[in-house]
């Protein structure tokens, strides 16, 4: 079966994510990166092939951004794999919002996972995962949603409230340090614009979603979130989430 992946992928570990999920399904396989790609057309996919759709959790939602890019697809009940990663507090209401969100694309989820990846925010929480353990998690929810997809299947029953939790936030955002030469890679790979190229020390509070794109983009390793309320935020973050979470993955019946 032909293979679509669509992801958002600030920091690459939603990107990781599904595309083990994909290599584990087939080796035919057309991506659509949408973290900087804004479509501008519609996107069909047909009833004959399967797609899976990988989005990061911030503060337990799919983020607003995301949702609307996802929205330029469009299924002819088309099967899907739906995957959540989230950095080890808790996916909320993600999942089911990402399914409900497919389902109004036309697309029918045959599966839906919540995988763990290393927060973007507080990288000390579920550091280096996804690891080995949660790669062979994704192995066996790729081959059982194969399985269904060639046997056929029905609903599926999702974790989550409607409506879907209000997020929070911390007034934190990613700045640069004296490291910073200009050199503009942070701007260019913004996905939503937030940093100046004529002036990418700051950031404009407003469009930032605190990704953590500009962070990991940083030839210079000079971005970052710092400050006491990020020192404070992330002491009891740490604390309260050091404990490991495991994937929980679902399917339909």
């Amino acid at each position: 079966m032909k293979i679509t992946t669509i992801y958002f992928s600030a920091t690459y570990t939603t990107r990781r994510v599904v595309e083990a999920v994909a290599a584990n399904l087939s080796n035919e396989v057309t991506a659509y990166d949408i973290t900087n790609d804004a479509l501008t057309e519609e996107i069909a996919i047909p009833a004959d092939e399967l797609v899976v759709v990988g989005v990061p959790v911030y503060a337990g939602r799919v983020p607003a951004m995301v949702a609307e890019r996802l929205r330029r697809f469009k299924g002819d009940n088309t099967p899907a794999v739906v995957v959540a990663v989230y950095g080890n507090r808790h996916y909320d209401d993600a999942v089911l919002e990402l399914h409900d969100m497919m389902t109004e694309c036309g697309f029918r989820t045959v599966s839906a996972g919540a995988f763990v990846a290393q927060h973007s925010i507080f990288p000390k929480v579920g550091k280096a995962r996804p690891d080995a353990e949660d790669m062979a998690d994704i192995k066996t929810f790729a081959e059982r949603s194969a399985e269904l997809v060639a046997t056929g299947f029905g609903e599926i029953d999702l974790p989550g409230n409607r409506p879907y939790k209000v997020p929070g936030g911390i007034p934190i955002w990613p700045t640069a340090s004296c490291r910073c030469n200009g050199c503009g890679a942070c701007a260019r790979l913004c996905p939503t614009g937030a940093i100046d190229p004529a002036s990418p020390k700051g950031v404009d509070k407003t469009k930032c979603i605190k990704c953590g794109r500009c962070i990991v983009v940083c030839p210079a390793k000079a971005r970052r979130f710092y400050g006491i309320k990020y020192s404070l935020a992330a002491a009891r973050f740490n604390s309260a989430f050091a404990a490991r979470r495991e994937n929980e993955m679902w399917f339909a019946k």
